[in-house]
């Protein structure tokens, strides 16, 4: 054992006799029992909390019971997002999937890592189990509620407010079909519908959000274009489909329009809904959605669409796509715009967190320019979810080494409350961001808390409980340090669901934030299994 270690096993162990309790998240692990057989299990999303309920404040949460919380399981990666419309994101002309050299090609394109062999590898093996057949990877289940399991390369995207799930999955010969709670039109015209998914829902239940995409050909075979969708529960007989945006063609030479609507905001007589959409030059870009609606039906009429200022790809064509992903009731809006490869910042050609301050006025601010001190400049993430307080959640780089001709970054999931209008996040964040493993530390190495350090953070209802993915060694970490070894270094840590539960009464004094050992951690490339290359790098493929 290494006197740094020595040292840090005892300072940790007088720091938890001095601090007990200090933290104001307790981290509670989800075993979905329908996913017993999946060695990797992610938090995706979490119920929507009652009006007046807030688990730091007023409400005793214990668990976090009263909440249900959707988990996917995955067996190996997917290779080609479920739940995204087109190949990373990105690919309109469906040029990077045929092949294990065309994964490379787009890795070295648009990451730029030294990995890209083994990345590409890992990546093509997974997709090749779904072109040969097998669809048993994504299982998803929905923990409390009515406990629905999902199977068939599942994307289980959010819950309503009773712990219904929203998403899509395999049906047949169809590789993606739109579920919800309510039945969902999907039309017979031609060109044929081949994939459908939904996003998210309005707080009343009548609206499901998300795309439709019709078979289109191309020179690199047979693909589809896609459309951002609205459903009606008022009417399960039709669909809203949405036209691209100004100057976007349906196809243009092998480039592919593509659209999709991820959330959705009602204000009365007005609609309004997040994604993204197609633009001149076939440009892929943040878009806000706007409808007049009919108060008495539910009827859209007068839809327009607008690109996100400051988050488009530009004429240096900077970014490579945009999405909003996210929309609080507030008209506060969250998303990712990714680097182009030949654009990266700070070494990294990542996604960047931005969020939107007022969607009925789209701008993007970036989160590296929010004077925070967790979000440095080039700093990558996720975009999750906010919540109506303003509080957003996401995951970021939790170190700056180069990407580009170098390694994945380390990621943390991160809570960041907005100061934006009159609404008034908790006062226990003390007005800045944080990454969330300070706010789970209670100062005891040998504690629940300590086995967990949170990867992602995906979604965060009105109560203030987290959906969320953290690296597990059980047992505990070494010390509480953020990049603490399990076991020495030899340990085996696991990728596992989890739910942050708010604690009663807890207050910003209570907040202990963990040092980092030096020299950093490297861990054995053997302990995580078959995302070991991605999920301290690229855990999110599901969202890019």
């Amino acid at each position: 054992m290494s006197n740094t270690f020595k040292l840090s096993a005892v300072a940790a162990t007088v720091f938890a006799a001095m601090n007990a309790n200090a933290a104001i998240y307790k981290v509670v692990e989800v075993t979905p029992s329908a996913l017993s057989g999946y060695a990797e299990s992610y938090g995706v999303a979490i119920q929507p909390s009652a009006d007046g309920e807030n688990c730091f404040t007023s409400t005793s949460c214990g668990n976090g019971d009263a909440y249900a919380m959707g988990v996917e399981g995955r067996k190996w990666a997917e290779g080609v997002s479920y739940r995204e419309e087109l190949p990373f994101a990105m690919d309109n002309r469906f040029r990077y999937i045929d092949d294990k050299n065309d994964f490379e090609s787009y890795c070295n394109a648009q990451l730029g890592y030294s990995t890209c062999e083994s990345w590409a590898q890992t990546e093509w093996e997974g997709y090749s189990k779904e072109l040969s057949g097998d669809y048993t990877n994504g299982q998803a289940q929905i923990v409390g509620a009515g406990g629905e399991s999902f199977d068939s390369n599942t994307s289980l995207n959010s819950l309503d407010k009773n712990g219904n799930a929203i998403g899509n999955s395999r049906d047949g010969s169809t590789r993606n079909k739109a579920f919800a709670p309510f039945s969902l039109f999907l039309p017979t015209n031609e060109p044929n519908v081949v994939e459908s998914r939904a996003f998210n829902s309005d707080d009343t239940g009548d609206y499901v959000v998300g795309s439709i995409s019709r078979f289109k050909k191309n020179g690199n075979g047979d693909h589809h274009s896609s459309k951002a969708a609205v459903w009606n529960s008022n009417d399960t007989s039709s669909v809203t489909e949405f036209s691209w945006g100004s100057g976007a063609k349906e196809q243009d030479s092998d480039r592919i329009a593509q659209a999709s609507m991820r959330d959705v905001l009602v204000k009365e007589s007005k609609f309004y809904g997040v994604g993204y959409n197609t633009y001149k030059d076939q440009r892929i870009d943040a878009t806000v959605f706007s409808c007049d609606r009919d108060t008495s039906t539910g009827a859209l009429s007068n839809c327009a669409s607008k690109q996100v200022s400051n988050a488009t790809s530009g004429s240096d064509y900077k970014y490579s796509n945009s999405v909003v992903e996210k929309v609080n009731a507030n008209g506060v809006a969250i998303g990712v715009a990714k680097l182009a490869g030949n654009k990266p910042e700070n070494g990294s050609a990542a996604n960047k967190v931005f969020y939107v301050s007022d969607v009925t006025s789209p701008s993007a601010t970036y989160m590296a320019d929010s004077g925070q001190s967790i979000f440095f400049k080039g700093a990558g993430g996720q975009a999750g979810s906010i919540n109506n307080l303003n509080e957003l959640v996401g995951q970021t780089d939790a170190e700056q080494n180069r990407e580009v001709d170098g390694k994945p970054r380390r990621k943390r999931g991160f809570i960041y409350p907005l100061s934006i209008g009159d609404v008034t996040p908790n006062s226990v964040f003390g007005n800045r961001a944080w990454i969330l493993d300070d706010l789970t530390n209670d100062g005891n190495a040998t504690g629940n808390n300590n086995q967990f350090r949170v990867i992602d953070a995906t979604d965060i209802n009105d109560a203030g409980v987290i959906s969320a993915t953290a690296l597990k060694c059980s047992g505990g970490y070494d010390t509480i340090e953020h990049n603490s070894y399990c076991d020495g270094g030899s340990g085996a840590e696991q990728i596992v669901a989890v739910k942050l539960v708010p604690i009663q009464g807890a207050t910003n004094a209570d907040i202990q934030e963990r040092s980092v050992e030096r020299p950093p951690v490297s861990r054995s490339g053997g302990s995580l299994g078959f995302l070991a290359l991605t999920v301290l790098g690229f855990l999110g493929f599901r969202k890019k």
